[in-house]
């Protein structure tokens, strides 16, 4: 008979270096169990996985109910209870000294040099945005709109002059990465650069990206800076659609491919050129070390990092390397070094992907290879469809979107990722010094390059290749595991009943919570998304809160009239219509309801035609967007009744303001002058009159139409009726934002509408509001 101590220690040998299945870990090696709740503690304990008094008593019940020993039970409860306590407490301190910089006033003046962390992106307004540091703590540093962008990057110091106000709360991804602050200012002059060993990786870095640029053209160079560094700054708008909906935009995230092919380059030439390999695999670890903060040190490849040092560790000691420990140290380690990067997206894909990897590959290889498919092609699907399948439920619930030709994408371009990836970080290495080498390394991975471009703009050219998922597709996982759990519970041979078993009431109270959690979590998630339906041809009045926005939509032409406030989240509403790029977008006039969104669809959707209705008067988001778009080589136009535009079965007509020969009167009121716009697409005609009201709005209406968005939010306008009886819509509706202060829509223009018979339809009760073209 075969001890215990020695069924467990086979147990162990046979099942570490493969993974095993997580069920079989918890049974057999229930340090991996406590690990597990650890970092299940930490997560919940910085607010990651929703509030803790709901989280914890559900977590507790699955640390218990999932432990067949009961000392290992209490320790894992116990784990997870500390866990939980250092997570809110290290969450807690984070966010203290992210807001740091406000108690010491707010200004920040030329002597007091800014350090930027990252390379500048452009954000939705049209300015240009990075991470830095300032006063000791890191801010969202904003500058000025600017045709091309400013020459800074990680490392410089930069004098400024300028203002600290404390962010949006609900502004995107900010919390996340620990800003509370954000720096609005202006650039006096480059005050030089960091030192220290910092400054050391900056100058490393530097060199690397003057090499890769030698790669030829824009797209290539921000594609292989992408591969070798992790860094997206450099892409278009086009390219990072395009990798997007191709579901290849991991290739551009420094992550665990990177540093498993960089260990394996170096300790390949390390065996080629003789060193023995415990000095080779220490060196590699070095190089590993030193990667990380070259690649910008992001979740993903911190967690990549810890576990590529482990594995090399587990090497050096001649021991198996237990995948899933490393990635339990490397989740326990960056929530302790970083307690808000469990509410990074990249950091939650990270994590998926590598589970579902350790999970699935194995399974589907077999399976694969039972129905007579060569194991090497077997193992090059399972790969990408394991990643796919786990991350997928994170892409529901965060971004919305999920690329339905990934699978096909990655597994085109796996081929050439590695010795393209390889040729790319030699190169990196040697930088200019190693020409002419270098730059003939560089010039071997020009076909790589091309391919892949090539590869994603094909995946993403179909409608079809993305895909927006109920919400409720994220609580799979949960449903999956109270569904294993029940099954456990119940008489017969089931995987994993051994397990929850010996507590069957506590497992069947801790699936009835996860099914309950499951079900609220859905509700949540569903009252989230954006309402309203898509529409091929047709016109959408969008949902944006107090303000107006309309979409003239046929196929891939679209026109937008007006974009709403800056909150009003356009740009979300416009995704969910399917919307890539505008033909035109018409700003009525000078009024933040009506253009505070303008700069993010400039930015984004690249309008060809900008029609200006400002009229002379002044309006910070729609100079803005004008600015993007003639930076994007679009035309910029006054509008002017007489203007027509056509885009596909679009036609757009103005209506008004007449020409008058003379510039704006000072103190004019914007309303008196808004644009409007008389527009039909297909068999679809609609008045969009923005905030003209009155007679003089009447003269201009023209004749019957089947929508008529009601003038000024349908504000209590006296002409109201007569102008319903000249135009006769079909419909009306009222673009209005819950529970706003000014009573939109007034009362008597509600009481006008019904008199007239006509059917009244409100964006905040409805959503966007749908009128399709007939077929």
């Amino acid at each position: 008979m075969t001890s215990r101590p020695a069924r467990d220690a086979h147990e162990r040998s046979s099942d570490g270096a493969a993974g095993g299945s997580s069920l079989a870990l918890v049974a057999r090696w229930p340090q991996h169990h406590v690990a597990a709740a650890l970092l299940l503690g930490l997560v919940a304990g910085t607010g990651a996985l929703g509030p803790l008094a709901l989280v914890l008593p559900v977590a507790t019940a699955a640390a218990w109910a999932t432990q067949r020993r009961p000392g290992w039970a209490v320790a894992a409860v116990a784990a997870l209870l500390l866990g939980a306590m250092a997570g809110h407490a290290r969450e807690a301190a984070t966010w203290r000294a992210a807001v740091a910089p406000l108690a010491t006033g707010a200004a920040v003046g030329p002597d007091e040099p800014v350090e930027v962390e990252e390379h500048l992106s452009q954000a939705l307004d049209g300015g240009w945005r990075a991470a830095a540091r300032v006063r000791g703590a890191t801010v969202n540093l904003r500058l000025p709109v600017s045709a091309a962008r400013p020459a800074l990057g990680p490392g410089d110091l930069l004098a400024v002059r300028g203002r600290l106000r404390r962010a949006d709360p609900r502004a995107l991804g900010l919390r996340a990465r620990g800003i509370a602050v954000v720096l609005d200012a202006r650039p006096v002059r480059i005050a030089g650069r960091r030192g220290g060993w910092r400054g050391a990786i900056d100058g490393v870095r530097r060199r690397a990206e003057a090499t890769l640029d030698r790669a030829g053209g824009p797209e290539r160079r921000a594609l292989l800076r992408g591969v070798v560094l992790g860094q997206d700054e450099g892409f278009s708008t086009a390219q990072e659609d395009a990798y997007r909906r191709s579901g290849l935009a991991h290739l551009v995230a420094a992550s665990g491919q990177n540093v498993a092919l960089l260990t394996a380059l170096v300790l390949g030439i390390g065996a080629l050129i003789g060193v023995p390999r415990r000095p080779r695999i220490a060196l590699a670890a070095l190089t590993v070390a030193a990667y990380v903060p070259l690649a910008g040190a992001g979740p993903s490849i911190r967690r990549a990092g810890v576990m590529g040092l482990l594995t090399l560790a587990a090497l050096a000691l001649g021991r198996p390397a237990d995948r899933w420990w490393a990635l339990l140290l490397a989740g326990i380690a960056t929530v302790l070094v970083d307690p808000l990067s469990p509410g990074q997206l990249g950091w939650q894909l990270s994590f998926a992907a590598v589970v579902g990897l350790l999970l699935l590959v194995d399974p589907l290889t077999t399976a694969l290879g039972r129905h007579g498919v060569p194991r090497w092609v077997a193992l090059a699907l399972a790969v990408p469809l394991s990643a796919a399948l786990a991350t997928a439920p994170v892409l529901a619930a965060t971004v919305g979107d999920v690329s339905l030709t990934s699978l096909p994408a990655n597994v085109l371009v796996e081929p050439v990722v590695a010795p393209l990836t390889w040729a790319g970080l030699l190169a990196a290495a040697l930088g200019p010094a190693g020409a002419p080498l270098s730059g003939l390394l560089v010039a071997v991975t020009r076909p790589g390059l091309d391919w892949i471009d090539a590869v994603a703009r094909w995946a993403a050219r179909p409608g079809w290749a993305v895909t927006r998922p109920p919400p409720v597709v994220a609580l799979l996982p949960p449903a999956a595991l109270a569904l294993v759990i029940l099954l456990a519970t119940r008489p017969g041979r089931v995987p994993g009943a051994a397990i929850v078993r010996r507590r069957p009431g506590v497992a069947r109270a801790l699936a009835v919570a996860l099914a309950l959690v499951a079900a609220l979590g859905g509700g949540v998630l569903a009252s989230r998304r954006p309402g309203g339906e898509a529409v091929g041809r047709g016109i959408v009045v969008l949902d944006v809160g107090q303000g107006s926005a309309t979409l003239l939509r046929d196929g891939s032409h679209a026109i937008l009239v007006d974009a709403g406030p800056a909150a009003g989240r356009v740009l979300d509403r416009l995704a969910a219509q399917g919307v890539r790029r505008l033909d035109a977008l018409v700003l009525s006039h000078a009024a933040a309801d009506h253009s505070g969104g303008a700069p993010a669809v400039a930015a984004r959707l690249r309008p060809r035609v900008l029609v200006d209705g400002r009229d002379g008067q002044p309006d910070p988001a729609a100079a803005t967007a004008a600015a993007l778009v003639q930076a994007d080589g679009g035309q910029v136009v006054a509008g002017r009744a007489g203007l027509r535009l056509r885009a596909g079965a679009i036609e757009a007509l103005l209506r008004w303001p007449p020409a008058t020969g003379r510039g704006p009167s000072p103190g004019a009121d914007p309303n008196e002058r808004a644009i409007v716009v008389r527009a039909s697409v297909g068999g679809l005609t609609a008045l969009l009159p923005s905030d003209l009201e009155g007679p003089a709005l009447r003269r201009v209406a023209g004749g019957p139409v089947d929508l008529l968005a009601l003038p000024h939010h349908g504000s209590a306008d006296p002409d109201v009726p007569r102008l319903l009886a000249a135009l006769r819509p079909a419909l009306a509706v009222a673009s209005v934002g819950r529970d706003n202060g000014y009573g939109h829509p007034a009362p008597p223009t509600v009481a006008a509408v019904r008199a007239a018979g006509v059917p009244l339809r409100r964006t905040d009760r409805e959503g966007d509001v749908v009128l399709p073209a007939p077929p």
